[in-house]
């Protein structure tokens, strides 16, 4: 099933490959990077990533904080944090929509139908470097990141880094996931959170800080996709 075979809950078909694609180019797999061993954005399903949390408040509660239960629940927000959060969101939305008609202006029609040369040059290009910086945020957080925020069972086996799953709610003072970002009660705006309270930082935000820093570097040098 591809995604435009899906229900979306803020993508078009359209923007569902569109997104797809690229982000397989950014964290490319075995289908899309020949000899590639580990899994990569398009085998991780990142694109639901980027959909649900675009989504996020189509539903009740927002698909913001998971609880770490085995239900894949969501934990309610404070009213702080649901103004800062639609916020978030609605800059997101934005992003992504503009974001799509570039690169398929780029790629000099549909980019997820276009050959790779061309869709390689559309994200290289300068014009989609604010758009390519977040999608590969999102794409890594969705390809390493809890498989609950992909729509997935919240269940105890292993991320693809091979890290252990979040713990219960009842095992957590703060929801485990992505690197995701908390809104204080005194400012409303987002401000960073630990998933793995009293455990130092979740080593799937530290490395994908650093893979992002380096492959950011990469795309502006115009060494991306070789």
């Amino acid at each position: 099933m591809g995604p435009d075979d899906r229900n979306w809950l803020f993508f078009t078909p359209h923007e569902a490959d569109v997104v797809c694609e690229a982000m397989a180019l950014l964290v490319p797999g075995p289908a899309d990077a020949p000899g590639e061993p580990g899994p990569g954005a398009r085998e991780a399903d990142a694109v639901r990533y980027a959909d649900q949390l675009l989504g996020a408040f189509t539903v009740e509660p927002p698909l913001v904080y998971a609880s770490g239960r085995p239900d894949g629940s969501f934990l309610p927000l404070t009213p702080a944090q649901r103004r800062g959060w639609r916020h978030r969101v609605s800059d997101l939305r934005r992003t992504y929509r503009t974001g799509v008609t570039v690169l398929d202006r780029l790629a000099r029609g549909d980019f997820a139908s276009a050959p790779p040369a061309s869709r390689h040059r559309a994200l290289c290009d300068v014009e989609a470097a604010v758009f390519r910086d977040q999608l590969f945020d999102h794409a890594v957080e969705g390809t390493y990141g809890a498989p609950v925020y992909r729509g997935r069972p919240a269940t105890a086996s292993p991320t693809l880094l091979g890290l252990p799953a979040p713990r219960s709610a009842e095992a957590a003072t703060t929801p485990a996931g992505p690197p995701r970002t908390n809104a204080p009660e005194a400012t409303g705006r987002p401000a960073a959170v630990e998933p793995y309270a009293g455990e130092g930082p979740d080593p799937v935000a530290v490395l994908a800080r650093h893979f992002g820093r380096a492959a950011r570097l990469i795309a502006s040098s115009g060494g991306y996709g070789g």
